[in-house]
């Protein structure tokens, strides 16, 4: 079976990603509430369970509750611009197909906005600077019935760790180097990185949990599930629909919580829908009860007064190729690109109204490093001295007003994702008008979440791109914008920055958040000063529910949250 690596993109498709969607300062909300643009981003709490010995904390997803009297059983439809694709948690992080993951797997334990960590398939744990020894929950089954043991969480836990298996995770969520051991008799698994990890812990809450039979084919979870959450694939129709049951007897979501409540589905239905008219028109009527839609369509969503889950999108992270060869590998010509692109005028055209300057990479919760990277990085828009720039690199401009070096055309495949709407359309053409002024043949090409990851990952047939790495700790950021290329890692830029890898392994071996987070904005700010990435705008993005509620928690959808109310 063909594994291939997959991006934690946010976007119009899937606005979960931890890569999952968190709030923006709102909360998670089921219930109407002002809009993001209304209420932009603010600082969310930092803080988190490091060194020293924690147990169970007390933080708790915002309340979802609407008022609306409860529906009794009935079918929770859940809308998606594109399809998952390969189901193994294990092996993806694509925000829509770790959406699904949230469905049908469970993580050892469950980070909350605040900052604070709440039970799972662990009920207890205790931290050390560079381990975390967890006890298991009682009583966990998985959906083939057999129990799930504290060796299951460590063989989850290896098998990621180790490079042979090439997964995504490693170096995402998990430290090069990470062990996991099991005492069957305690019932614990202990966590050990090979240097102290200020937020050990809490990537162990992005770690989806696999069961023994899965564990030991692998090649079964592409279509199908075999986890401890709540609900289990019983349908899969790619690229139109995937059918989840409500499974009996489950007790162990975040603090205990069960589906028990009134107003619990039966079912989960998640529909692809590429057309976000189609799909907004689908909520309107009914028809689908939770979708992630901006652009146009989310006005008439916003004025249907319909509940929401806020969230803040890096939309216009802008990445450039630096393979050797492309025009993207030459700082001068990056950072002619970024001072000849009107960021302010970008950012006006594709946000609609709905959007604001980028602050950092950071935007999902807990993110305890709260700093405003970008806004001192970002050049001043200067068309001269971007000219001189590519003058100076050694493009000469052609009869045809397009440049040239050796022979060789300045030209360029600009990526984005019209799933945001047509605003980011419409900018993207802009941002391609703004170049040809430059002298560069830019050639736009329009993708999916999928189909984006495999040029990425794959192909590489692309120079720059508005590429959304949606994440909620700084450390996850690392395997992005260092380390190794595809196939072998997730480095799809080609990003080879000495000041960022220094001063992140710096970082990454902090004892603790307050002294960690200065040197991840210094690793975060070293990007932007040599161009490697521009940060042009972000999106304050909805995610509608009509006649349901929901909660999103630390970044992750918390699936024994569903509910149907009466509409």
């Amino acid at each position: 079976m063909r594994r291939t690596r997959t991006l934690a993109v946010l976007s119009a498709a899937a606005l979960l990603v931890s890569a999952c969607s968190g709030s923006s300062g709102n909360g998670s909300t089921g219930g109407p509430t002002s809009s993001p643009a209304a209420s932009a981003p603010s600082s969310q709490a930092g803080g988190s369970s490091q060194a020293g010995d924690s147990s169970q904390a007390s933080g708790s997803p915002p309340s979802s509750t609407t008022g609306a009297p409860p529906a009794k059983g009935g079918t929770f439809t859940m809308g998606v611009a594109n399809d998952p694709g390969n189901l193994d948690p294990s092996m993806t992080v694509l925000s829509v197909t770790r959406l699904v993951s949230d469905l049908a797997y469970d993580a050892l334990v469950n980070a909350q906005d605040d900052g604070t960590v709440k039970s799972g398939l662990a009920k207890s744990w205790k931290t050390t600077a560079n381990s975390v020894t967890l006890t298991m929950t009682k009583g966990v089954t998985c959906s083939d019935g057999s129990p799930f043991t504290a060796k299951d969480a460590a063989d989850n836990l290896n098998y990621i760790a180790d490079p042979a298996n090439k997964s995504p995770v490693l170096g995402l969520l998990l430290p090069a180097g990470v062990k996991a051991t099991a005492d069957a008799g305690a019932a614990t698994v202990t966590v050990t990185s090979p240097m102290p990890d200020a937020f050990l812990l809490q990537n162990l809450a992005g770690v989806f949990m696999v069961c023994a039979a899965g564990l030991k084919d692998h090649k079964l979870l592409a279509g199908k599930t075999i986890g401890t959450g709540p609900w289990v694939l019983s349908q899969a129709a790619p690229g139109d629909h995937y059918t989840y049951t409500k499974r009996a007897g489950y007790t162990w979501g975040p603090g205990g919580a069960t589906l028990d409540q009134p107003g619990t589905p039966d079912s989960v239905n998640v529909r692809v829908i590429a057309n976000p008219t189609t799909m907004a028109n689908l909520v309107l009527a009914g028809q689908v009860n939770y979708a992630a839609i901006a652009g146009n369509d989310a006005k008439r969503l916003d004025a249907a007064k319909l509940g929401t889950i806020n969230t803040v999108s890096p939309a216009g992270e802008t990445w450039f190729n630096e393979t050797s060869g492309r025009p993207g590998a030459d700082p001068k010509v990056r950072e002619a690109l970024a001072t000849g692109t009107d960021i302010a005028q970008i950012m006006k055209v594709a946000v609609a109204g709905k959007g604001g300057p980028s602050k950092g990479a950071i935007t999902l919760a807990p993110n305890p490093c709260q700093a405003d990277t970008v806004t001192a990085n970002l050049p001043k828009f200067d068309v001269a001295k971007a000219k001189s720039l590519l003058d100076a690199a050694g493009w000469t401009v052609g009869g045809n007003g397009i440049r040239s070096k050796a022979g060789k055309p300045l030209a360029m495949t600009f990526l984005y994702l019209p799933a945001f709407g047509q605003a980011v359309t419409a900018a993207a053409e802009l941002l391609a008008s703004q170049w040809k002024t430059l002298g560069v043949d830019v050639a736009l090409k329009a993708a999916t979440d999928t189909q984006l990851s495999d040029i990425v990952f794959s192909t590489g047939a692309w120079d720059a791109g508005w590429i959304q790495v949606t994440l909620t700790l700084p450390s996850q950021f690392v395997p992005f914008a260092s380390g190794k290329i595809p196939p072998a890692g997730t480095n799809f830029g080609h990003i080879a920055n000495s000041q960022y890898t220094t001063t992140a392994a710096k970082a990454a071996v902090a004892p603790n958040v307050a002294t960690s987070c200065p040197l991840w904005q210094q690793a975060e700010e070293s990007l932007y000063k040599n161009f490697d990435i521009v940060q042009m705008y972000d999106f304050y993005a909805s995610t509608y529910l009509k006649n349901a509620e929901a909660n999103i928690a630390g970044g992750e959808l918390v699936a024994s949250s569903l509910r149907l109310t009466q509409g």
